[in-house]
């Protein structure tokens, strides 16, 4: 096993990942790594795990959210341990949102030198919540949100092949979140962050490690991916007429400043509701509350690519 492994999604993007990654690898010619193209979903955990425990130092994400997401659940025991903690994840972003990107501050001038680094240290956080199956687990790297964003991503992963190209990563999210509103309806919510509990009426959570979601829509602007906190954003008797008024806000983080929305920070969050609300983590619908989020602090060597 080579010290170095591309996982590539090569439906990512419309096949513009496929292109991409051609010409990264003549990038790359002369040094070694081995690659890997997924032709389905949840391969890419499957390869990064066994990579990992043969011996590779580096798996990179070639591809959206959705691939690096996979691959951190492959880094990841079920119980948020660590396979190999020693060993390094890293991205070449190339997806419909593409959303992790935007919240890392440090770029690599040339591609050759991720054969070399070590990378540093970000938080991901360990998410449970209920499927119709029983009780899940997933770890997390980005962001999850509860009842309207979980909706909207059902949505939009629904019109994936379905749209032209030109309509996507912030303009298919929103329209995907007006679609949703029609469902839309506050419930009776307890969130619980660390020690200190909160009741509130609501159809819109987000607990953020990353700032973006949404193809670009800044729904925690203060997010740190190293301050060992998860930025939890509430709102608050939120009706859908104010949802759709900080649609636009939203992009560059002015929905903070509507009093129906609350910006809290915590170690842990619970999320317990009257009526079951959608669970998307990473851009993938996945379940249902009640949930739990809990911050692994440090606990991913990353390359900022």
């Amino acid at each position: 096993m080579k010290e170095t492994l591309f996982i590539i999604n090569p439906a990512s993007a419309r096949g513009r990942t496929l292109r991409l990654w051609g010409e990264t690898r003549r990038e790359l010619s002369g040094s070694e790594f081995e690659e890997h193209l997924t032709s389905g979903a949840g391969e890419a955990s499957a390869v990064t795990r066994e990579a990992l425990i043969r011996g590779a130092r580096r798996v990179i994400a070639v591809g959206g959210d959705g691939t690096l997401g996979e691959i951190i659940n492959g880094y990841f025991d079920s119980s948020g341990n660590a396979v190999n903690p020693e060993a390094s994840i890293g991205l070449i972003a190339s997806g419909t949102g593409s959303d992790f990107q935007r919240s890392l501050t440090a770029r690599s001038v040339d591609i050759g030198s991720i054969l070399k680094s070590e990378g540093t240290r970000i938080d991901a956080a360990q998410a449970t919540f209920a499927t119709k199956d029983g009780a899940a687990s997933r770890t997390m790297i980005n962001l999850a949100s509860f009842g309207l964003g979980g909706e909207a991503v059902a949505i939009v992963n629904g019109w994936r092949d379905r749209l032209p190209g030109w309509f996507g990563g912030q303009l298919r999210y929103a329209a995907a979140a007006v679609r949703a509103l029609a469902a839309y309806k506050n419930v009776r919510v307890e969130v619980e962050l660390d020690d200190r509990k909160i009741q509130i009426e609501s159809f819109l959570i987000a607990v953020a490690n990353g700032r973006y979601a949404g193809g670009g829509m800044m729904f925690a602007p203060h997010a740190e991916l190293d301050d060992g906190l998860l930025d939890v954003i509430l709102t608050d008797c939120a009706s859908r007429l104010d949802i759709i008024r900080e649609l636009p806000r939203i992009r560059w983080g002015g929905h903070l400043k509507n009093p129906k929305v609350m910006e809290r920070r915590a170690r842990e969050v619970s999320i317990t509701s009257d009526s079951p609300l959608a669970v998307d983590i990473d851009g993938e619908m996945v379940g249902h509350t009640p949930a739990r989020v809990r911050v692994l602090p440090g606990a991913v060597r990353f390359l900022a690519l």
